[in-house]
C-alpha cells in the first residue's frame, strides 16, 4: 500500500509539472481602450466565451478606459509591473514601452500565420528587432479629394508640396473675412495636426531622429514640412482674424464646402454612399527629396514583461487575430483588419475598401517609433501654434522643438 501511495503521489507531481498552464484555473485581464460599446460587447459575448471553451480553466476579464487617461494608466501598470496580462496600445507606443514589454519572438517565430499580416502593421509592434505584441486593427488615413467640386479634377491627386499648394489655392475662397470654401481640411484644429506634421517630415525625406537618437527637428525636411503647412494655412486663412467655415451637418467632405482633406473613415460617408463616385483617395504629397506616403495607424495588443504566463497570453493574441476574428472585429469596430487574407471578402464586396487597402500596401507607413509621445504631442502643438500664428519664426520654432525634445528624450532614457 505504501508503494502504491508513493507511486500515485509521484504521478500526481509529474502531471502537475507537465500539464500546460491552461489546464489550471487562470484569469487573463485584457485592457481595451477607445472602442465602441458594440465592440466591447462582442469581446464579452462572442470572442471571450469561444476562447474559454477551448481553454478550460481560463477566464477572460476585460478592463476598459478612454484615450484621455490612457498614458497615465498604462504607464502606471507597465512601469510598476502590476497590471493586466494583455494591454491595448496605440500605433506609436512600441517606442514608449518597448523595453518593458515581453519579447514574443520565441512564441511567434514559427507561427505560420504571421506572414498574413501587413508588414507595416508588424513594423509598428516591433521594438529593438523583436515582436512585442500582435496588431489588431488598422486605419489607413489618406487624403480624400472631391472631383466634382475641384476647379480642375485633372490635377488630382497633387503629389508634391508645390502642386498641393496650387490645388488648395485654386479651390479655396474667403469672403467678408470668412472662409466659404476650403481647398483642404485636416483632422486637427487651426489648420494644423501634429500627426500630419510628422507624416510630412517623412514625405519630405526626413526622419524624427538622428543616428545617435537625438531629435532631427532642425533638419531641412522639418523646415520644408513646416513651411508647407504654414503656406497652406495662409492660403485659406489670410490672417488670424479670418473666420472658419459656417457650421454644417454631417461629415466635412460631404458639406459641399470642403474639396479635400485628411479624415479617419469614421468621419467619412458610409462606403455604400453614392458620393464615393466623386471621391478620390490618394497619398500625402512629398517634398523635393521625399516620396508620397499614407499614414497607417495600428492598434495592437501587447504583453507586458511582468506577465507570469506569456505563452497563454500569446495564445489569446493568436486567437483574437485569426482570420475569422479579424473579419468579425472589423465589422463591429469599423476598422480595417491587419491580415491581408482577411481582405478578400472586404475587397470583393466593397470597391472603396479595395482601393484603400491597395493604397495602404503601396504607400503605407506606420505611425510608429514615436518616442516619449505623450510629451512630444503638446510640445509640437505649442511651438508650431506660435509659428503658424506668426508669433515665432521658422528658425526659432525648429530650435525650440529640437532643444526641448532632446531634453525630453534624455529625461526618458532614450539618449546615453
Amino acid at each position: 500500500m505504501k508503494k502504491h501511495f508513493v507511486l500515485v503521489a509521484a504521478l500526481a507531481l509529474l502531471l502537475t509539472a507537465v500539464l500546460p498552464a491552461v489546464a489550471q484555473d487562470q484569469t487573463l485581464e485584457i485592457y481595451i481602450t477607445g472602442l465602441t460599446e458594440d465592440t466591447i460587447k462582442w469581446f464579452n459575448e462572442v470572442a471571450f466565451p469561444a476562447f474559454e471553451a477551448d481553454h478550460p480553466g481560463v477566464q477572460l476579464e476585460i478592463l476598459t478606459g478612454g484615450w484621455g487617461e490612457f498614458d497615465a494608466t498604462v504607464a502606471g501598470w507597465i512601469t510598476t509591473g502590476d497590471g493586466p496580462e494583455i494591454v491595448y496600445l496605440g500605433s506609436e507606443y512600441a517606442a514608449t514601452f518597448g523595453d518593458l514589454l515581453a519579447d514574443l519572438d520565441p512564441y511567434l517565430k514559427d507561427w505560420e500565420e504571421l506572414d498574413q499580416f501587413l508588414p507595416a502593421a508588424l513594423e509598428a509592434v516591433t521594438w529593438d528587432g523583436h515582436l512585442r505584441g500582435l496588431p489588431l486593427l488598422m486605419s489607413p488615413r489618406p487624403v480624400f479629394y472631391r472631383t466634382d467640386l475641384a476647379a480642375d479634377p485633372s490635377v488630382i491627386p497633387p503629389l508634391t508640396f508645390a502642386d498641393a499648394l496650387e490645388f488648395v489655392k485654386a479651390n479655396s475662397a474667403v469672403e467678408n473675412n470668412a472662409m466659404t470654401r476650403m481647398g483642404f481640411m485636416d483632422i486637427g484644429s487651426g489648420l494644423f495636426d501634429d500627426q500630419e506634421f510628422i507624416a510630412y517630415i517623412w514625405s519630405a525625406g526626413g526622419e524624427l531622429y538622428n543616428e545617435d537618437g537625438t531629435s532631427a527637428f532642425d533638419s531641412e525636411a522639418t523646415a520644408e514640412a513646416l513651411k508647407f503647412m504654414y503656406d497652406r494655412r495662409r492660403i485659406m486663412m489670410p490672417d488670424e482674424t479670418t473666420a472658419g467655415l459656417p457650421p454644417f451637418e454631417g461629415v466635412p467632405i460631404a458639406s459641399g464646402n470642403v474639396v479635400s482633406g485628411i479624415f479617419p473613415m469614421w468621419n467619412m460617408p458610409a462606403t455604400t454612399d453614392p458620393l464615393w463616385e466623386n471621391i478620390v483617395a490618394a497619398p500625402y504629397p512629398a517634398g523635393e527629396n521625399g516620396e508620397p506616403l499614407i499614414q497607417v495607424f495600428i492598434d495592437w495588443l501587447s504583453v507586458p514583461a511582468y506577465v507570469e504566463d506569456p505563452a497563454l497570453a500569446v495564445e489569446f493574441l493568436k486567437f483574437i487575430t485569426s482570420k475569422e476574428n479579424a473579419i468579425e472585429l472589423s465589422k463591429v469596430a469599423g476598422f480595417t483588419p491587419v491580415r491581408t487574407d482577411a481582405w478578400e471578402e472586404l475587397k470583393a464586396s466593397n470597391p472603396v475598401w479595395a482601393k484603400l487597402l491597395d493604397l495602404a500596401v503601396e504607400y503605407g507607413r506606420p505611425f510608429s517609433d514615436i518616442r516619449a509621445s505623450a510629451e512630444l504631442r503638446p510640445l509640437i502643438r505649442e511651438q508650431v501654434a506660435l509659428y503658424m500664428s506668426d508669433q515665432q519664426s521658422l528658425e526659432e520654432t525648429q530650435q525650440m522643438l529640437k532643444e526641448e525634445y532632446d531634453a525630453i528624450l534624455e529625461d526618458n532614457g532614450y539618449l546615453d
